[in-house]
């Protein structure tokens, strides 16, 4: 189908502008057939660093796929994160979100938008290298600005579903699972570039807090790299499962059944994206109970030849 984009005067306007997102939205439920256990949604974005920007780091935008949010603090110990509701990105994800749940009501689900906090917002507000170095002349002021993240994080996660539940009942996000009630991904990306002992000072306590108060999450793990944390995030109780993601590069799904055995037997859900010839391998070696398999197609064809090995393999 072809979608008349409206003008657009640079690559911020592409995540910015009301008219041109509305079309990008026509346009991908256009071209998209969503079968299996799929749900139409779709998430108002403004890259991963829009919750860092809502405290005062600006936005950089790359490309249509790709935003950062620029550092803005040189020490922590000045840092005191303060959440403003005129600020002026909130005001733009908000106008984007009050468009997408207009046209969304009865015809697709509005998704919880990504919410980098903690370790990460502190990665993007200070820089890598200075949260790094922080960590070891500073562990005090890092936790005292982390503690107030999570404040702020729940601050937002609350606005937000108070908007959207305006037009559905229930949650979802950017791990596409859906939930009766408070739905959250956690996250931690910064916490792969430290020991467990650090993810465990530091970064656990704000999973802990987030999961015990949502109805439901899962935690997205990112990488070979934050494989050493994974002990520690099996042990939330509150936690209803676990997302890997083995990252750009690394070796495919069907060579990491180790790790999805850990945690299916861990009596987590586990989500894991996998190529469509990877899918009979997977669901041959792995227990269908909580197993959540993300599969993105070329053709309906080709999904519908995944579904057929799905029901041959006794999925549902």
């Amino acid at each position: 189908m072809r979608v008349d984009f409206p003008a657009v005067k640079s690559v911020e306007e592409r995540w910015t502008n009301v008219e041109y997102v509305l079309k990008k939205i026509e346009y991908y439920f256009e071209n998209t057939v969503f079968l299996g256990d799929a749900l139409p949604w779709y998430l108002p974005n403004l890259g991963p660093n829009s919750f860092t920007a809502f405290l005062g780091a600006n936005l950089k935008f790359i490309s249509e796929e790709t935003s950062w949010a620029e550092p803005f603090v040189n020490d922590i110990s000045e840092y005191n994160p303060e959440f403003n509701e005129d600020n002026k990105w909130w005001r733009i994800m908000n106008n984007l979100l009050d468009a997408i749940c207009e046209v969304a009501e009865g015809n697709f689900l509005v998704g919880i938008p990504d919410i980098h906090y903690g370790g990460d917002s502190l990665a993007a507000a200070l820089g890598t290298q200075n949260l790094v170095r922080s960590l070891y002349t500073k562990p005090d002021e890092v936790k005292r600005v982390i503690k107030k993240l999570t404040e702020i994080c729940l601050k937002v996660f609350d606005k937000y579903y108070q908007k959207i539940s305006r037009i559905q009942k229930g949650s979802i996000t950017w791990i596409p699972a859906y939930s009766k009630g408070k739905y959250f991904a956690l996250q931690d990306d910064f916490s792969g570039l430290v020991s467990p002992k650090m993810f465990k000072e530091f970064f656990l306590e704000e999973q802990i807090i987030l999961s015990e108060s949502l109805d439901n999450s899962i935690f997205h793990l990112d990488g070979p790299m934050a494989l050493g944390n994974l002990d520690y995030i099996l042990e939330i109780e509150s936690l209803d499962g676990v997302q890997w993601v083995p990252g750009a590069g690394s070796k495919p799904m069907s060579e990491w059944i180790d790790v999805c055995l850990k945690v299916l037997e861990s009596d987590k859900c586990l989500v894991i994206g996998c190529e469509p010839k990877e899918v009979e391998i997977m669901l041959s070696k792995l227990s269908h109970k909580g197993l959540m398999l993300c599969v993105e197609c070329r053709s309906e064809k080709e999904a519908r030849s995944v579904l057929k090995i799905v029901e041959h393999n006794g999925g549902k």
